[in-house]
């Protein structure tokens, strides 16, 4: 069988590379001998990352091209695949040989798998529905697999979605807000199933949490640049950065050390790198001689790695979390989206999801506190928590090769 991976935007983003890192794995687990060729925007550092082949994705380029094909895919290329894959007339004689080309490529496969995460959300525009697409137009069958869905926008971007949730084999929810969203919407959940978060199957779970350590303690945090969501959310960076720091002096005074790690960097030219957002917190800190920056260009193994030496991981980006539960260590989600409070509603701990409002009013920090005078209680219901839904990810991924057998 030969399934073609796409959606990965980067794995400079280490939540991308342990969604795609899990997913392979289950996928391998499932189908021995299968062909995976996997696509990405950042191709070259994505498989630096994951340590496999990757190849460029199929639609990102043309946006840089001369001529018709690359106005067409600058203005118009999701909204003409969208007429063509409703079979409005005429739509799919419109579409450029380049991208006529393409999907007759992936014709060449047995299934599209587009990857997990938090992709088809209105802020984000309807190019991320261009790959699933041409997979639709080339009668290839679709699997949206560990997804979060909206917020929806209007009128325009839900005929999108409902055109991607109509036309694919199997789309698997990963959380129960986005399931909420997409019922209240009136979409069509037909082919829709709850799911989970394939970065969850990177590890095996641990039956038992590690022992406490001795040395002094070290607390985790991942940090970001909050646009878009910044003027959703009623704040501004500054506000955040100050809040951050201002968490840190606390835990600082209570003796703890700091260790900011990273999911996004700016290798490979990727536009987010929130190392920078880590220095500038730094220079707020006043006891920067506890605040250390990783600025290492660690994948999510390492990461993972880093986070099991600290005693609790605080994390803006929500794969952080994810990243720092599977190595055995409990984190809290800070909910920029609803994909955190989500994620950890269905993991059953939603004392490890807090809004950003928590933060900025300073009732994180005390909640933080709280949660580490019983860690230990703490890490053994993350580690219970995370082994059920290890199983939920792992029976999505069965299910979903079933429907493409």
């Amino acid at each position: 069988m030969r399934l073609l991976l796409v959606g990965n935007h980067t794995c400079g983003n280490r939540g991308d590379a342990a969604i795609a890192r899990g997913l392979i794995k289950a996928l391998e687990n499932e189908l021995p001998g299968a062909e995976i060729v996997m696509t990405s925007r950042y191709p070259v550092s994505s498989s630096y990352l994951l340590s496999r082949p990757i190849e460029n994705d199929l639609f990102h380029d043309l946006r840089f091209q001369p001529g018709r094909a690359g106005d067409l895919a600058r203005r118009a290329l999701p909204y003409l695949l969208l007429a063509a894959v409703e079979e409005v007339p005429g739509a799919f004689a419109l579409l450029p040989a380049v991208v006529r080309d393409r999907i007759k490529y992936i014709k060449k496969f047995d299934a599209v798998i587009q990857v997990g995460g938090s992709f088809f959300v209105d802020l984000y525009g309807p190019r991320q529905f261009e790959t699933c697409f041409a997979a639709i137009l080339a009668e290839t069958p679709l699997l949206v697999l560990g997804h979060s869905m909206g917020p929806l926008g209007g009128k325009r971007y839900q005929r999108f979605v409902r055109a991607l949730l109509t036309n694919s084999r199997r789309v698997t929810i990963r959380e129960p807000i986005s399931m909420g969203l997409l019922t209240d919407a009136g979409m069509p959940l037909e082919n829709v199933r709850a799911g989970s978060d394939t970065a969850w199957l990177v590890h095996p779970p641990k039956d038992e949490p590690t022992a406490d350590r001795t040395a002094r303690s070290r607390i985790g945090i991942t940090v970001r640049h909050l646009a878009p969501f910044d003027k959703r959310l009623n704040t501004t960076q500054e506000a955040y950065e100050i809040a951050v720091a201002a968490m840190c002096d606390r835990l600082i005074e209570e003796g703890y050390d700091i260790v900011a790690g990273s999911t996004c960097t700016g290798i490979d030219s990727y536009n987010r790198d929130d190392r920078m957002i880590a220095l500038s917190i730094a220079g707020r800190v006043q006891d920067p001689s506890h605040f250390r920056v990783v600025m290492d260009e660690l994948n999510d193994l390492e990461l993972g790695a880093l986070f099991s030496t600290c005693d609790l991981v605080v994390g803006t980006r929500l794969h952080s979390a994810i990243i720092a539960l599977g190595a055995g260590t409990p984190a809290i989600a800070l909910n920029y989206e609803h994909k955190s409070e989500g994620i950890m509603a269905q993991l059953g701990l939603p004392i490890l999801a807090r809004p950003i409002s928590a933060l900025l009013d300073g009732s994180l920090t005390e909640h933080v506190l709280s949660l580490l005078r019983d860690i230990y209680a703490v890490k053994k219901s993350s580690a219970q928590a995370v082994a059920a839904e290890y199983r939920r990810a792992s029976a999505m991924i069965s299910e979903a090769v079933s429907a493409i057998r």
